[in-house]
């Protein structure tokens, strides 16, 4: 099943794979009226049209199906350097494939067709953080280690 791009009718199946990929990452995702979920809606509903710097792609989801998987890619723009001389760069985020459909190469086809859109906007350089579940997936379509080490900072709560 080839992937296609995400439809508004999609958001609450969006939001249903993003508590599967917290629970797969160890967060409890909470109940289905926890707050993040409505929060979730919200961001993906101003996401989802009229955005070009955007694409979510899903498999799956035929009316009253569930969705299979899903991924997301993103341009960001950063300050321009002798390789990346616009400063822009692709990042990959919301990779999740449903429990039940695991397996059938979904999240490489998606990350396939992200990655190709990226490369046709003339953005050459792609990032992501992996889980070690998705390692495999992005290794076998060839992202390797970064240059430098992530970092993270939680301010406040």
């Amino acid at each position: 099943m080839d992937p296609r791009p995400a439809t508004p009718a999609d958001i609450p199946e969006l939001v249903r794979l993003r508590a599967v990929a917290l629970a797969g990452l160890g967060v409890d995702p909470g109940p289905a009226d926890a707050p993040w979920r409505a929060s979730a809606h919200d961001w993906f509903a101003e996401r989802l049209t009229g955005r070009d710097d955007l694409r979510c792609l899903v498999v799956g989801g035929a009316p009253g199906e569930p969705l299979a998987a899903t991924g997301l890619a993103w341009v960001t723009h950063h300050l321009p350097s002798p390789p990346r001389p616009d400063g822009r760069r692709g990042y990959v985020d919301g990779m999740v494939t449903d429990v039940t459909a695991r397996g059938h190469g979904h999240a490489r086809r998606i990350v396939d067709a992200l990655t190709a859109w990226l490369g046709s906007l003339g953005v050459h350089y792609v990032q992501l953080h992996a889980s070690a579940a998705g390692e495999p997936v992005y290794r076998a379509a060839g992202f390797v280690d970064g240059a430098y080490p992530g970092m993270d900072l939680t301010l406040g709560p």
